[in-house]
């Protein structure tokens, strides 16, 4: 009798643990695969969706809650929409207030000389990127008019740090799509320092990996993992086309004229 209700234990766990998988749900390995770069298509379909219709996606997979940043992560601006693939950065908190020191001085080692009072964590920039930076939610502005505007003529779509964006007024007429958590008009220098560039990293509260897609809108900001990026835009396709149809007839009945956002879209799968 014991043997027989031991034997019952370790089926049902695991069932439990193995066994009562959703078809099309991901297991937490994935995380940690090596999978093929996100392709054009996939992308081109995250950028036509809403993030209200990845997060359903991704709700779908039974992943929760678990790739949304922080609320308080929030466009620079209303209209910013990008989706684009993660590149990453990692910025550690100090305490280290600069010297007095003659102008002249300051400026030519502010960002060169032997000894450069700042560095970013590495090079970045380039098609399709999404600048992605845990600053550890502090007044330091890694990210200003400068830099993401040569950031944006290499290619890079979006810039998302936990953190500062700092020279607001010149990156809103710039038209820079930026997300942030703090408005701050210090610099990094003597408050950060760099710790990793295209690493894994977390940014407001999600695991956001090199390779990742990040797509943003008015709403927040979501991670669509590498590995599950073609299930998560094909089923985020599909909630987008069935609920077009509905808004668009609604929009005729108030005599609205119609955008894109009720354009009817053609879906192949």
């Amino acid at each position: 009798m014991k043997k027989a209700i031991v034997i019952s234990c370790v089926v049902i766990l695991v069932l439990l643990t193995d066994g009562c998988s959703v078809p099309g749900q991901p297991s937490d390995s994935y995380e940690e695969t090596s999978p093929t770069p996100v392709s054009k298509e996939t992308l081109e379909i995250l950028r036509s969706v809403r993030t209200s219709d990845i997060s359903d996606a991704l709700d779908s997979m039974g992943l929760q809650g678990r790739y949304q940043m922080d609320p308080a992560m929030r466009p620079l601006y209303p209209g910013i929409r990008f989706a684009g693939i993660a590149h990453t950065a990692e910025y550690d908190l100090i305490d280290k207030p600069l010297p007095s020191m003659p102008y002249g001085e300051f400026d030519r080692s502010q960002y060169g000389g032997p000894k450069p009072i700042w560095k970013e964590a590495g090079v970045w920039g380039g098609p399709d990127q999404v600048l992605v930076i845990d600053a550890k939610r502090t007044v330091a502005g890694i990210l200003g008019s400068a830099n993401t505007l040569q950031g944006r003529a290499k290619g890079t779509v979006g810039y998302v740090i936990d953190g500062t964006i700092r020279d607001s007024y010149e990156c809103i007429i710039q038209k820079t799509p930026g997300f942030c958590t703090v408005r701050s008009p210090a610099h990094p220098m003597g408050r950060l320092i760099a710790v990793s560039s295209n690493e894994p990293i977390i940014c407001a509260g999600v695991k956001v990996r090199p390779g990742d897609v990040i797509a943003a809108d008015d709403d927040g900001v979501m991670v669509v993992p590498q590995a599950i990026a073609d299930e998560v835009a094909r089923r985020a396709r599909l909630i987008q086309d069935k609920d077009r149809p509905g808004r668009r007839e609604n929009y005729k009945k108030l005599g609205l004229p119609l955008d894109e956002t009720v354009q009817q879209t053609s879906l192949s799968n």
